[in-house]
């Protein structure tokens, strides 16, 4: 996944003409995700986080992707693990987002696109 190391969620994000997604400060940015068990049991390590963000996950217990997604989708706020800040809040939420695009077959990441647009157009 050498291919996710080059690509932020904003870049991703400006390939659609029109969207400004580093202009939505303070506010939140959604998405959904689709999660496959293959996906579910994939080690945090495939989100290629900074040290900090990988300790804070692995304090908490949250070795795969999918007890992340889980975690988060169950409304336990991520902030609440200590030394987990607003930087590394923000690069977990970036990093899942990354790796759900590059998940998708290359026919639908642009659907996906769209739909997360529309999503933070709020």
């Amino acid at each position: 996944m050498s291919l996710i190391q080059s690509q932020t969620a904003i870049e991703i994000m400006n390939r659609i003409e029109g969207v400004r997604l580093h202009e939505k400060k303070g506010g939140k940015f959604k998405y959904f995700m689709y999660m496959t068990s293959a996906m579910r049991n994939t080690s945090i390590e495939a989100l290629e986080l900074s040290m900090r963000s990988y300790n804070v996950l692995m304090r908490a217990g949250l070795i795969t992707i999918g007890q992340v997604v889980d975690s988060i989708a169950s409304g336990s706020e991520l902030r609440s693990i200590r030394n987990c800040g607003v930087k590394s809040v923000r690069e977990i939420q970036e990093q899942l987002f990354i790796y759900q695009y590059f998940s998708l077959p290359q026919e639908k990441r642009e659907d996906y696109l769209l739909e997360v647009v529309l999503m933070n157009q709020k």
